[in-house]
């Protein structure tokens, strides 16, 4: 399900631009089954009874193995009179310079007879030019040029059997890395079972990799050739942390920003960035790839691991974070420390002061101390900032007991839980944020399932012992508020999951010396196949900031970066960039206290693939607690007024806006399959559009309601 992210940008930014957003990163199977590929792929050539491009079950890969609603690209081609030039493609804005990754899944079906003549070209270029340039058969194995017309054998291939391409390099460089890995047997479907992935290996192309902005599968073979060729996974990875600046409709500036303003964000480590992978669990082994990796089987697979809660959404996610460039040789600590100078890198970029950051007192499994083991690299990578940015500890304990009462001070004594090594060694680094007395300052999650009174034994505990510490309390509920008074250092609350007026302030500010004001952007939970409270696009997250920035909040705290189980806003599938973007915008007006000036015209659309009322071929109709609103939001940036324009199935939807923010609702309707176009308009003529990069379904096979976004904007070069 891992569904194509992108930007839409005008032609003229599309060359001055660069994102991972709108790479190919597709798994085809949230697509309905036997149907054409939705936009942005393409298609090339004539097609008939004996020639297409569809999407298909039996086309999904086996080394994926989505049992259930598994889809992959079939290239069709039974004629003796035609085919060539029949493929499926996409044109992409550019990744930024630095590393890459291209990797797909590949089969010549064996259904069709005779096929021993059928030839596939795959190219990842621009334009006309196209360095990673493979030709694949039968006859002639896996090759892919290497020097002018010539081409170098980077695998046999063999008939009904899957082969996962990995292509490794610099956007900057010829040099790559490639490993052509089997699977095994078409009796044996899905994770571990391809075993080992094979070892790279460097090769030299042509010439530098560069920037592409397409790719291409296409038959390349005699016309008297006939079979089908099944292509899966295509993906093509970048740098997530390329600098975001230029896609900003505001200049970013913090040098005068108000004394005690901070922001933070929620960071759950289990669902942080992928680079490559161990599961201890499983003993799967360290790959060198995210895309064979467990996070890409796993959570994203439709069939795999999933646990009752969600068996009837199909799925354990519907969007991870942007999978990382590995760097091949790095074992799992080395590539998780990158991964969190990365996720530092970020959060300062977007000018956040810091995480607060999941540790658990348990040192009993390989799970946890993989967990606490993350955690500290995050400190780790804070640390060498200079107190630029820094991480507030929430650390788990382990009480048998739970609730918004103190319940779990019953049997969990203060003083076990601050004698904690993973504690203390937490509140003790470097990278812990401080207070303005100078304590380390520790957090937990639901914090009111402990008394007022056991964390004052825990501080106390801690003083005790010279470690002088103040609690940043994180509440579920709002009854323990006052208790807290003389005990936390700061409040926040979990969060509201609509539009709706909250009352956190007005509870709080009389209690909390420092308040941090929740920002949550949707809840969209595959346990339990619901929606948590209808977030009406950007409406709650807008609303959460106003509140913050009129009502005066000490701190806003993003909730949250990374947990995927509910609402994550790093940069991921499926949201992109666009919560990252307004979280910056809306983080400078926060901190300085002042709207920070448009500069350039920026679109935002944010809608779901689906009405929630569309037929599904799977699962169960998804409960929104509160009820469902269906609507296609453009949330417009506007340097100087103009006339927003809303194409819905040629239904023309026109606003008049005013320069700065202006939020467009249209409806979303039901029954039809369609893509929208976003536009604004002045004196007559559309000045910035493009169409969204999401295709809305009648109909869906498992259903999905997070809502999908994307941006456009263009250049003032």
């Amino acid at each position: 399900m891992c569904v194509i992210i992108t930007v839409i940008c005008t032609s003229a930014r599309a060359q001055s631009l660069a994102s991972v957003e709108s790479l190919p990163l597709d798994k085809f199977d949230e697509y309905l089954p036997a149907d054409t590929l939705p936009h942005p792929w393409q298609t090339y050539g004539q097609f008939n009874e004996n020639l297409s491009v569809l999407l298909q079950p039996w086309a999904e890969s086996d080394i994926t193995g989505n049992l259930i609603s598994g889809k992959g690209v079939e290239i069709l081609d039974q004629s003796e009179t035609d085919g060539n030039g029949i493929g499926f493609g996409m044109n992409f804005t550019q990744p930024p310079a630095g590393p890459v990754m291209f990797t797909f899944d590949i089969r010549l079906n064996t259904r069709a007879h005779h096929s021993d003549q059928m030839q596939l070209k795959v190219t990842l270029g621009r334009d006309t030019s196209h360095p990673i340039h493979l030709q694949i058969s039968n006859q002639d194995g896996i090759r892919i040029q290497t020097d002018g017309t010539q081409s170098t054998l980077l695998s046999e291939m063999q008939a009904g059997r899957w082969y996962h391409v990995a292509i490794l390099g610099n956007t900057q460089s010829a040099d790559v890395k490639i490993a052509i890995t089997p699977h095994p047997s078409h009796n044996k479907v899905g994770y571990p079972n391809i075993g080992k992935p094979a070892a790279y290996v460097d090769y030299k192309l042509p010439q530098l990799w560069g920037q592409p902005t397409d790719v291409r599968f296409v038959i390349d073979a005699p016309v008297k050739a006939i079979g089908a060729w099944n292509i899966d996974n295509v993906c093509l990875l970048g740098d997530v942390t390329a600098d975001r600046r230029a896609w900003w409709p505001f200049k970013p500036d913090l040098s005068e920003k108000i004394d005690g303003k901070r922001v933070f964000a929620y960071y759950f480590p289990p669902f942080s960035a992928n680079r490559a992978t161990k599961d201890s669990k499983l003993n799967w082994p360290y790959v060198d790839d995210p895309t064979l990796s467990w996070v890409f089987w796993s959570w994203l697979n439709f069939t795999n691991d999933l646990d009752y809660r969600r068996w009837t959404s199909g799925s354990k996610m519907q969007y991870i974070a942007y999978p990382r460039v590995p760097i091949p040789g790095q074992d799992r600590f080395e590539a998780k420390a990158l991964e969190m100078t990365e996720e530092v890198k970020l959060g300062q970029m977007m000018g956040m002061d810091g995480f607060i950051m999941d540790f658990n007192v348990r040192e009993d499994h390989d799970e946890w101390n993989w967990l606490n083991a993350k955690s500290l690299m995050l400190m780790d990578a804070a640390g060498k900032t200079d107190g630029a940015f820094s991480v507030i500890p929430a650390v788990y304990g382990q009480a048998k007991k739970s609730g918004v009462n103190g319940e779990a001070d019953q049997g969990y004594p203060a003083e076990q839980y601050a004698s904690s090594r993973n504690l203390r060694n937490a509140i003790k680094h470097p990278g812990v944020f401080r207070d303005s007395d100078g304590k380390a300052v520790m957090s937990m999650w639901l914090t009111e399932k402990h008394s007022p009174k056991w964390w004052s034994q825990v501080l106390a505990n801690l003083e005790k012992d010279g470690m002088p510490t103040s609690l940043f309390a994180q509440f579920n509920s709002t009854g323990q508020i006052k208790g807290f008074a003389d005990v936390a250092m700061g409040m926040t609350h979990w969060g509201p999951r609509t539009p709706a007026e909250y009352g956190w302030y007005e509870a709080a500010r009389p209690y909390a010396k420092t308040l941090g004001y929740p920002i949550v952007s949707q809840d969209v939970r595959t346990r339990g196949s619901q929606v948590m409270g209808e977030s009406q696009n950007t409406s709650t997250l807008r609303k959460l900031w106003q509140d913050a920035i009129t009502k005066n909040a000490d701190w806003a705290v993003i909730n949250t970066w990374s947990d995927y189980t509910e609402h994550a806003q790093m940069p991921s599938t499926a949201i992109g960039f666009s919560y990252y973007d307004l979280n910056a915008y809306y983080a400078h007006w926060f901190k300085t206290g002042k709207q920070p000036r448009i500069t350039q015209d920026a679109l935002y659309y944010i809608y779901r693939r689906q009405h929630t009322d569309a037929p599904q071929l799977h699962g169960v109709r998804w409960k929104v607690h509160g009820g469902a609103t269906n609507n296609i939001e453009l949330l417009a940036f506007l340097k100087t007024p103009g006339t927003l324009v809303v194409n819905v199935d040629g239904q023309i939807h026109r606003q008049k806006a005013e320069a700065g923010i202006t939020s467009m609702m249209v409806p979303l309707p039901k029954g039809k399959r369609f893509i929208p176009y976003f536009a604004v308009e002045r004196d007559g003529k559309e000045t910035l559009g493009g169409y969204g990069r999401y295709t809305v379904y009648e109909k869906v096979d498992y259903p999905n309601l997070l809502y999908h976004s994307g941006v456009i904007v263009k250049s003032f070069d």
